[in-house]
């Protein structure tokens, strides 16, 4: 079956987008579907009114925000200087050619108006994963024709529970259309319930869905002489500095390879990986230490010690889907609370995540299975 599937694809910097993306179009070719990645610009009306809404959103706790917001400053003194630095560093990333490489794609990059007058053509469509309700229709799969297949899996509302009548109206009307309805967050589901979707279901990020065998072939050889922490930190808050993390390591003896996007600005080196690298790197290291999901998910998946560093400021509402994967493998402590000392050996254990994982995966299959084929006969 021909799949089309839509989601975000335009990052320069978020690794999680880039491997969300090989993961779903991995996942349904090796059910044996012929999957392809729908390229999208989001309509700017849209993005600016979504940027507005997560600003009212955090307004609640604005003093948090205030306060991390200086931090940032203080620790950003070099500005102008990190800011060519970083479009160089996007550009060491080579996402593009991530894309290129390893996606297959359609050729046109759509926008709000091309895709619905003439929509990518497909048996089925999928919406998801990353953080794509809340804001652009397209990502509701309102181009889909009426016939067609229609799937959102692990769309997510980045916690996101209350939304303007105007748009909750559209949006109840848009999920009503759709054959199968996966949410990535709890929050999420209970939204699609209360809009009448009583049938809409939990389901993993589809990274979840793949092996490390299916990663090894994105990998990038790269050597680290000296064993080393992977520090992996997204721009935004936390309740630590740096400094704290570079103090651990000298510690207990260890390197850093710091890798950083989203935003995240400090005085430290950064190293800007491929992909492919960043598993690399990730894979090999003693220990993870993280601010990410997605990097939370692979320090899982490849049996690596991490731990997660939660977020503050008013973006406490993120922190939903790293603490919920976490407690369903009973690996909740991995959140650090107090001090990296207090973790010993024992705290990694791997066994509740690697069937959690195993049994996720046969769920997800057999929802795409029963609804492709009951759909398509």
């Amino acid at each position: 079956m021909k799949i089309g599937v839509i989601t975000f694809s335009n990052s320069k910097d978020n690794y999680g987008q880039m491997l969300q993306i090989y993961a779903m179009q991995c996942f349904l070719k090796k059910m044996g579907h012929e999957c392809f990645l729908i390229r999208y610009k989001d309509s700017p009306k849209v993005v600016a009114s979504f940027k507005w809404n997560k600003v009212m959103t955090y307004m609640c706790k604005f003093p948090q925000y205030v306060i991390w917001y200086i931090q940032q400053k203080k620790e950003s003194r070099w500005q102008k200087i990190y800011a060519t630095s970083s479009q160089s560093s996007n550009a060491l990333r080579r996402f593009d050619d991530f894309l290129m490489d390893n996606i297959k794609m359609t050729h046109q990059i759509y926008d709000e108006e091309s895709i619905v007058n003439n929509p990518p053509q497909a048996d089925a469509y999928v919406c998801g994963s990353d953080q794509i309700w809340c804001g652009d229709w397209a990502y509701y799969l309102n181009f889909a024709p009426e016939n067609s297949i229609k799937i959102a899996y692990a769309p997510s509302m980045g916690g996101i529970t209350d939304f303007s009548p105007e748009y909750e109206a559209q949006m109840k009307q848009l999920i009503h259309r759709l054959d199968f309805v996966g949410m990535r967050e709890k929050s999420g589901v209970e939204v699609c319930k209360r809009l009448g979707r009583s049938d809409a279901v939990k389901v993993v990020d589809p990274t979840l869905l793949l092996d490390t065998a299916d990663y090894d072939k994105i990998r990038i050889p790269i050597t680290v002489k000296k064993p080393y922490i992977f520090l992996y930190l997204l721009g935004n808050p936390i309740g630590y500095k740096t400094k704290y993390f570079y103090d651990y390591a000298a510690s207990k003896g260890l390197e850093v390879v710091y890798v950083a996007s989203q935003g995240k600005v400090d005085d430290y080196e950064k190293f800007p990986a491929q992909v492919g690298e960043w598993i690399e790197l990730l894979a090999n290291a003693e220990m993870v230490i993280t601010n990410s999901f997605h990097c939370t998910a692979f320090s899982l998946i490849y049996h690596r010690k991490v731990i997660t560093v939660p977020l503050t400021g008013g973006y406490e509402r993120m922190n939903t889907r790293i603490n919920e994967l976490l407690e369903n493998t009973g690996l909740e402590q991995l959140v650090l609370k107090e001090d990296l000392d207090q973790y010993q050996l024992s705290d990694w254990n791997f066994s509740g995540f690697d069937m959690y994982k195993n049994t996720e995966l046969k769920r997800s299959t057999g929802y795409f299975n029963d609804i492709l084929i009951t759909k398509s006969i």
